[in-house]
């Protein structure tokens, strides 16, 4: 990940009969459309593992260079980008949402 402060994460669980039609909106629709905000730095989508019992289960770490673009996403585009979902599955993905401010980050090749 680049030089965020901030990282807005998602974790949703999505219910095994939309799976495969949520899947494509997340890739083909929903990831540009909130990239297209202009509040982001960009994206990392995951599938967590160790999941099957629950079902498919994935999060988005979206990088905010700060709290003010993060402020203005949640002002301006987070109850449209919500709805968008809530219409297309329902209850059959649920999500939850936290932030994480980044304190340190770096790689193997920092050591």
């Amino acid at each position: 990940m680049g030089n965020t402060s901030l990282i807005y994460n998602v974790t949703i669980s999505v219910e095994p009969e939309v799976h495969e039609k949520w899947l494509s909106w997340m890739l083909e629709v929903h990831l540009r459309d909130m990239l297209a905000t202009g509040c982001f730095l960009g994206f990392r989508f995951c599938e967590l593992q160790g999941t099957e019992d629950a079902g498919p289960t994935y999060t988005v770490q979206y990088e905010l260079a700060s709290q003010e673009d993060f402020a203005h996403y949640e002002q301006e585009f987070a109850p449209s980008m919500r709805d968008k979902g809530q219409e297309q599955f329902g209850t059959k993905a649920l999500t939850f949402r936290t932030t994480m401010q980044v304190i340190a980050q770096g790689t193997l090749r920092d050591q």
